[in-house]
């Protein structure tokens, strides 16, 4: 959604000329600077991916910032609305140049208004990823807990796509696809399991050996040189037997571990070693110690896993032969099966053109659209957890638009599979400048703005569609604005060509 966000207009200078005014009918109607605040918020178990840029030539979108929204993640961006000089000005400001100047001039203003186009992608990752996968239509809508997984692989872990599609015969049902891909995750979890254990274990090793007067507080934890790969259950069982020791034996060994440990420094004729607290004790044995239970949170938390591995073994399935992959490749539309799409970036300057001539375009004015700099990012990292806010600055953004590029480059194996559900919005922006402030406009003037406003907006639909001012027009509208707004757009003949036109718009 997109909400204007308005201000008071500009107190008048000492002298001429009168200040802007800004009029809240119109999403832009100042010759200064204005925002535009974008929000996108993504729903619980729901994800999708936003991508800003600018519509560039031959149908091309120039991606600038990017970044993905899941689970209750919201995102308010500012846009940067800043007007150019409209096409009546530009002509009388040229017109005492050369040749040259106003070719280099005209140049460069086309170049201002083709890049005036701003461009809004919006891609949609559940389809995406039952496409990558090789996946039935909506075969993970119902798999919420495997979709987080699948997410959480591409993006936190970074995994290949192909150690995760499916290879099977394409005539398999849609329940053998998804156990054959639930069998890859399982795999790739326990490898990645497995990697937690090893860093851990050599982390342990590490601290052991910088620090070697705490191997008593590991050795308490049963984390000894002969079995440190101990399981969950068998650190419990050994914390559960230390426990169970009378007090009396307890502080007998504790009495015996601190004389041999004086005796071996007053032999060596040492200083003592500083006493190290409790809380300096051994991190990596508290992080394997405990249960399993504790350490997938902890792992968890560490990596950023929402949800455990899952048990499902991993199937063998055959590979798919020559003649399966050709008709999985033919699923998906080419660029020939596409139609020639639309030159956003001539818009402007056809728009530029009929304003030019037509009674009243000297107020409607280019307008050029830009992100701001800091964002606003509210996210809830767990279902009992409370939301976060923060600021999205440079280093922010260029973190969330690479985790966002990384997983787009997993999705579309690189640019070899194309977009499955994806939508573009494009935006052409258009300002109306008053040259008196509101009640000037009123009284002063007897002018009414929102007629004119009518009759800009009206002149830019036209241009935007293509399409003759009677087809734009409601029924109950078209009389009263072809005989006060615009009269010259709606002639008689183009209002009754009108009636009932909506509906065929292309």
């Amino acid at each position: 959604y997109l909400a204007h966000q308005f201000g008071d207009p500009p107190s008048p200078p000492p002298s001429p000329p009168p200040p802007n005014w800004r009029s809240p009918p119109a999403p832009c109607t100042s010759s200064g600077a204005s925002v535009l605040m974008l929000g996108a918020r993504a729903r619980q178990f729901s994800s999708f991916m936003l991508l800003l840029g600018r519509m560039g030539p031959a149908g091309t979108f120039e991606l600038k910032h990017a970044l993905i929204l899941q689970n209750k993640d919201a995102v308010d961006i500012p846009l940067m609305l800043e007007a150019l000089p409209s096409a009546t000005e530009f002509r009388d400001a040229i017109s005492s140049l050369s040749p040259e100047q106003q070719r280099f001039a005209k140049a460069y203003r086309a170049m201002q208004l083709e890049g005036s186009v701003f461009g809004i992608l919006v891609i949609q990752l559940k389809p995406q990823l039952e496409a990558l996968l090789k996946l039935p239509h909506d075969a993970l809508t119902k798999e919420i807990a495997l979709t987080q997984q699948l997410l959480d692989l591409f993006i936190q872990y970074q995994i290949p796509s192909d150690l995760l599609t499916y290879a099977g015969p394409a005539a398999a049902s849609p329940e053998e696809k998804l156990e054959a891909v639930r069998g890859h995750v399982a795999a790739i979890y326990k490898m990645v399991e497995a990697a937690k254990e090893g860093e851990l274990h050599a982390a342990r090793q590490q601290a052991m050996m910088e620090q070697p007067f705490h191997q008593e507080y590991a050795e308490s934890f049963g984390d000894t040189s002969a079995g440190c790969f101990l399981s969950g259950e068998a650190r419990f069982a050994a914390m559960s037997a230390d426990s169970d020791e009378t007090p009396l034996r307890r502080n007998a060994r504790s009495l015996q571990r601190r004389c041999s440990a004086s005796a071996g420094l007053l032999s060596a004729c040492s200083a003592p070693p500083p006493r190290h607290s409790a809380v300096q004790m051994p991190v990596a044995a508290c992080a394997a110690g405990g249960m399993e239970g504790s350490s997938n949170i902890l792992m968890g938390g560490g990596f950023g896993a929402s949800f455990p591995a899952p048990t499902a073994k991993a199937t063998p399935a055959p590979i798919a032969g020559p003649a399966e992959a050709k008709a999985n490749d033919d699923d998906f539309d080419t660029a020939d099966d596409v139609a020639s799409e639309l030159d956003y970036t001539k818009i402007p300057s056809t728009l530029d053109a009929k304003l030019l001539t037509a009674e009243g375009g000297a107020a409607i004015r280019p307008t050029t659209i830009k992100v701001g700099e800091t964002w606003t990012k509210r996210s809830q990292k767990a279902l009992l957890g409370k939301p976060k806010e923060e600021a999205l600055h440079t280093e922010e953004q260029q973190r969330e638009k690479q985790a966002a590029f990384d997983l787009l480059d997993a999705l579309s194996c690189s640019g070899a599979l194309p977009i499955a559900c994806c939508s573009l919005h494009v935006v052409v922006a258009a300002t109306h400048a008053f040259d008196q402030s509101l009640l000037d406009t009123v009284i002063q003037q007897n002018v009414n703005p929102i007629e004119k406003l009518e009759r800009s907006s009206l002149l830019v639909a036209t241009t935007i569609h293509d399409a003759p001012a009677g087809r734009l027009l409601r029924d109950e509208v078209r009389e009263r604005v072809a005989r006060f707004a615009a009269p010259e757009l709606l002639g008689g003949d183009a209002a009754a060509a009108g009636e009932g036109a909506v509906a065929d718009l292309p």
